[in-house]
């Protein structure tokens, strides 16, 4: 597959909020390889359609998300193409872990009936088979299509197969990103070219492309272009040209010195959050108490009651908190407080509860004798009284008696005899003074 850099997409879209389209490589089958036959699937694909991502997350973090994309008018075959989806994940799964026994590609997952598998979402781009066959402008093309499907989180890694035709077969995939640690990136299978190459192998480059690699920086760069791509070793994953031996021979980054796992100061794709750290790993439980969920900006943490997930240590989050209907989040507390948004980074022992209440409470005051309750919220009650209070605020209540008169005792939410009492308001209240001659 010889690679080379087709397109440098830096102009933003027309919206505002949406990022400028990544870079795209091309990478293409070297004509002296073999064509080996596609391999068997691993595990055959059991979820359904669907046109959006399902949420939340199986695996909590950065997560990369399949899609499959076909033309307005190519026909659908999404049961036999995301099996290959399913398979090659697999396979990538494997591979890495036999690279890099501390990391693993963090799929997004869904649970379906047959266990948990790639969450693959359905896009059809609104431009034909015809229109996205020439290479000059389709991966711009998929990208917008993707940007109409919504499919724009910044936290997100686009895994792309594009199953519609190409007016060159050699070339497999393409991809890049706006921003390697923290931008939209797109990777591109081109599933219908390239016929027996491995698309495992063309997805895992396509996906090393997104999160930087390979520097222009890297001791064995490609010379004389700026196409992202190692020329010291046929082996190499990031090679020009996919050689011979498959992907199953692939390296990942010979000698740890260009893009993985190295000591320079450019990009190095081993500390991708959208890798799982499987040396680093910890849980963040969150505990609900009262009507409210709680979710995470990034994705794999929508919790409407008390949950835990799982992230790579020293991942940080920004949780907030929204109250069922008629109530508030009152306060935050272990790792934050306030009632604000809460900023939290995971690791050993971090916890956080949210309690949500009512927005109000009733409180109830009545006066036996002669004499005067009175509220700091304005309460005034002279013999039974109640008023809708903020929740969670506590309300202070002075019993003022008549002339001739004294408190004897409150009863219900006040006990004793003191002039003063403070309830919190945490539940509905009933207060009574009782007021006796002196």
């Amino acid at each position: 597959m010889a690679c080379a850099l087709v397109a440098l997409l830096a102009s933003a879209v027309a919206a505002a909020d949406t990022p400028a389209h990544p870079v795209a490589e091309a990478l293409r089958r070297s004509e002296a390889a073999p064509e080996p036959a596609a391999p068997t699937a691993l595990t055959a694909w059991c979820g359904s359609a669907a046109q959006s991502d399902r949420v939340p997350n199986v695996v909590a973090g950065n997560p990369i998300h399949w899609i499959y994309l076909l033309p307005s008018d190519g026909p659908d075959d999404l049961g036999s193409v995301a099996t290959v989806m399913q398979s090659d994940a697999e396979q990538i799964d494997a591979w890495w872990r036999g690279q890099d026994s501390a990391r693993a590609p963090r799929n997004d997952l869904a649970a379906f009936p047959c266990g948990t598998q790639l969450d693959v979402t359905t896009v059809r781009s609104t431009l034909s088979g015809s229109r996205l066959a020439p290479l000059d402008g389709r991966f711009v093309s998929i990208v917008q299509s993707l940007q109409q499907a919504g499919l724009t989180s910044s936290y997100t890694k686009y895994l792309v197969y594009y199953d519609g035709p190409g007016d060159e077969e050699n070339v497999c995939g393409q991809g890049g990103s706006s921003n390697p640690t923290g931008g939209v990136g797109v990777a591109v299978v081109y599933y219908r070219s390239c016929g027996g190459i491995s698309t495992a192998a063309v997805a895992a480059h396509e996906f090393l492309h997104t999160t930087g690699a390979v520097s222009n920086s890297a001791p064995h760069a490609c010379t004389g272009d700026t196409s992202g791509h190692t020329c010291d070793t046929e082996a190499d994953i990031m090679y020009p040209f996919i050689g011979a031996g498959g992907f199953s021979a692939k390296v990942l980054d010979p000698g740890r010195d260009d893009y993985y796992a190295h000591s320079g100061g450019w990009t190095d794709s081993q500390d991708s959050p959208w890798l799982l750290r499987l040396d680093g790993q910890a849980p963040l439980a969150v505990t609900i108490s009262g009507p409210g969920s709680v979710a995470a900006d990034v994705p794999g943490m929508q919790c409407a009651t008390s949950c835990t997930t799982t992230w790579n240590t020293g991942q940080r989050l920004t949780l907030s908190a929204t109250p069922g209907t008629g109530a508030r989040l009152v306060r935050w507390e272990g790792a934050c407080s306030g009632s604000s948004s809460c900023a939290v980074t995971v690791g050993a022992g971090v916890s956080v509860s949210a309690l949500f209440a009512p927005a109000t409470f009733r409180l109830t005051v009545s006066v036996k004798g002669r004499g005067t309750v009175r509220a700091s919220s304005g309460i005034q009650c002279p013999s039974k009284c109640s008023a809708t209070l903020p929740s969670y605020r506590p309300t202070r209540l002075t019993a003022s008696p008549a002339k001739g008169w004294k408190l004897r005792v409150w009863t219900g939410a006040c006990k004793g005899a003191s002039k003063a009492c403070t309830v919190p308001m945490s539940a509905a209240t009933t207060v009574r003074a009782t007021f006796v001659r002196r």
